[in-house]
This record gives C-alpha cells, sequence and structure tokens, in this order.
C-alpha cells in the first residue's frame, strides 16, 4: 500500500494536471456572432465559428450566409472561408482559400490571439492582422479585422461574438 501511495498517486497527479493544462486556451469552442452588437459592414451574416486546438494546431470551421452576389470583400478572406488552419506556436502556415494564397502566422499571449497574414492571388493582395481577444469570463470574443489592401486602402472592422 505504501508503494502505491508513494509511485502511483503523484503519477496520477501529474496525469491529471497535465490534461488539465493541455493545450486549452480558452479560444475552443463554438462562437457566434452577437447580434445586440453592430454588424460589421459588408461582414458574413449569421457567422458561426468552431474552434479546436490540438497542441499547436488551431482549425477554425465556418458557417455563415453566402452573400446573395457571390462576390467575397477582399477584407474577409480568411474569415468567410469553412475551413482555415493555423498554428498557434508563431510559424508559418500556408492556406490556399480560393485564388489566394494565405500565409499567416499566430501566436497567444494570455486571452489575446494574433495573427498576422498576407493573402495574394497575384494582383490582389491584402495583408494585416486578426487579433481574437477573449472577455474575462470567457463568454465573450472580440475579432479586430486590421488589413491593408495592394492599393494602401486601410479595411478595418470588429466582430464581436459570444460563446455559445
Amino acid at each position: 500500500m505504501d508503494i502505491r501511495r508513494r509511485y502511483v498517486l503523484p503519477f496520477l497527479t501529474i496525469a491529471v494536471a497535465t490534461a488539465l493544462s493541455g493545450s486549452t486556451t480558452g479560444f475552443e469552442g463554438k462562437w457566434v456572432l452577437d447580434k445586440s452588437k453592430p454588424p460589421a459592414t459588408g461582414g458574413p451574416e449569421d457567422l458561426e465559428i468552431e474552434m479546436k486546438q490540438t497542441g499547436s494546431n488551431l482549425t477554425i470551421k465556418s458557417k455563415y450566409r453566402e452573400p446573395k452576389d457571390a462576390v467575397y470583400p477582399l477584407l474577409w478572406v480568411g474569415i468567410m472561408t469553412y475551413e482555415l488552419n493555423l498554428t498557434t506556436d508563431g510559424t508559418e502556415k500556408v492556406n490556399q482559400i480560393g485564388p489566394f494564397a494565405h500565409n499567416s502566422r499566430t501566436r497567444i499571449e494570455g486571452n489575446k490571439m494574433t495573427t498576422e497574414f498576407v493573402a495574394s492571388d497575384g494582383p490582389g493582395k491584402v495583408d494585416g492582422q486578426w487579433i481574437r481577444t477573449l472577455s474575462r469570463d470567457g463568454k465573450g470574443m472580440t475579432l479586430q479585422i486590421l488589413t491593408t489592401s495592394s492599393d494602401g486602402r486601410k479595411l478595418d472592422q470588429t466582430l464581436v461574438f459570444r460563446r455559445k
């Protein structure tokens, strides 16, 4: 019995603590646009996202109502995509989003996740940052989109989400 207490209990304690700490950052889960907040201009309607993280790999799956004219404004490249894969350790990740090559680097620091990116299809290009910030209670998240298009225009928006 003494051997079990000496070796098994500390092992179980470490295993449980590791499982609880894991790679959980608070961003994982399902999120929906907060309809009580003003909508973003030209943004996706009825946007819902689900974030899943395994190690440094983060997958963001999105659902939204397709634009009636089937035109996606350049600002929303990467936001209006059904699945986006990021890495959270600062290494570069490349995704193909329609005609756009989307190169990004993401890092998480406390309640803030920052993704720096460049999306280009040759003639069209947008670069910028997505800054996701969790509320103190973890029930809300803002997504600030700060971008510059290849013609120098600043295209900035903020989306407000609530945990589903």
